[in-house]
């Protein structure tokens, strides 16, 4: 069981439910999920809006890292390689490092096996744990 929480409002679980994101396999050091590009993600030139690949790859950082607590993005690095499009997208997700309290993880998002888009984030675990009105618990 993962150690990830989301508050019932946060754009983290929006983005989780309106792209229907779930995980497909996790092995040692990286895991594979899926999502779709939903129609309210599309912009107006018909492709995703880049904001999206950023938010969905930044969840699925922080589900990857899988910290006791609330981990957050430090630094991010993104590269758009072709558009994504309505439908779906496999996500592969791996670490590049792994540290005691800072991770770095590379997020690959393919559609129809061309690579889409590429991010890399320095993640931080901030050892907080917030109880489900959002509040800290210390």
């Amino acid at each position: 069981m993962d150690r990830y929480e989301y508050l019932q409002d946060s754009v983290d679980h929006r983005l989780m439910d309106d792209s229907e994101l779930k995980v497909v396999e996790r092995r040692d050091g990286g895991m594979t999920c899926t999502w779709k590009v939903w129609p309210g993600a599309i912009n107006s030139a018909g492709t995703c809006q880049g904001m999206i690949h950023f938010g969905m790859a930044d969840v699925i950082s922080a589900i990857l890292c899988d910290r006791e607590g609330v981990v957050v993005t430090q630094s991010a690095s993104c590269f758009y390689h072709a558009p994504l499009y309505e439908g779906e997208v496999v996500a592969e997700a791996f670490f590049n490092k792994r540290g005691k309290v800072n991770d770095n993880v590379e997020v690959h998002f393919f559609q129809k096996d061309k690579l889409c888009f590429q991010a890399i984030f320095s993640m931080h675990a901030t050892g907080v744990v917030l109880n489900k009105g959002g509040e800290d618990e210390a």
